[in-house]
């Protein structure tokens, strides 16, 4: 597929950057698969309004810059996309945007408004990362109906990857997104019955408190 590029005619390296990602729906691609790889039909679940050919277009685009790449099965048809090192190099690009979202662009969800848990995860991930100084490690398994989420810190880092844990969390989220969106919108520290957090009271106690940073920034005039 050829691509008619889009320049800015100038030299600047943030002008350079955006002839890259700038297009429309190209930075939300890469905001989902920095948690990991994804198929076709998952990337379409998360992007609530692109369309088949948009996305296929987007993803040969990045294909193309050296953003994206494909793995392909042997006997399978089936592909899976993933972030070049280049593409995880925009990591911190979409967390800066993510954070700044949550202090300047913030409103809450709209009726019909599409709305994955993933992207509401990786906000107040980012929250947490951004706003508060525990660095002690923790590892947080959330459990949905269709994904599974690890929100976990190193002792340097919080982040956030679409996996399950391969060893025993220090608490576990079961929920759906309905519930936790109710949860984290309105009194977090009054679990909605269909969340069932499983864990000893002090690491419940610290996930109440840093789920709290979050929406401590939303409700900032």
């Amino acid at each position: 597929m050829t691509r008619n590029v889009r320049t800015y005619d100038h030299f600047c390296l943030v002008a350079r950057s955006l002839e890259r990602v700038g297009d429309r729906w190209s930075l939300l691609v890469v905001r989902d698969l920095l948690t990991g790889p994804k198929r076709f039909t998952d990337l379409m679940g998360r992007l609530g309004g692109i369309t088949p050919k948009t996305l296929s277009q987007r993803l040969h685009e990045l294909t193309d810059v050296g953003i994206v790449a494909v793995d392909r099965e042997p006997g399978r048809r089936e592909v899976r996309y993933r972030l070049t090192t280049a593409g995880s190099e925009l990591g911190p690009v979409v967390d800066a945007l993510n954070l700044w979202g949550l202090r300047h662009a913030w409103r809450p969800p709209q009726p019909g408004e599409p709305l994955h848990v993933e992207h509401l995860l990786a906000a107040i991930t980012q929250a947490i990362e951004h706003t508060t100084d525990d660095r002690e490690p923790a590892r947080w398994h959330f459990r949905f109906p269709d994904d599974d989420y690890l929100v976990e810190c190193d002792g340097r880092q919080w982040t956030l990857t679409a996996t399950s844990p391969r060893s025993r969390p220090d608490l576990t989220v079961t929920t759906t997104t309905d519930a936790f969106v109710q949860f984290v919108f309105s009194q977090p520290d009054r679990p909605e019955p269909k969340i069932d957090i499983d864990g000893d009271q002090p690491a419940v106690r610290r996930f109440v408190r840093l789920i709290s940073t979050f929406t401590d920034i939303i409700e900032q005039p």
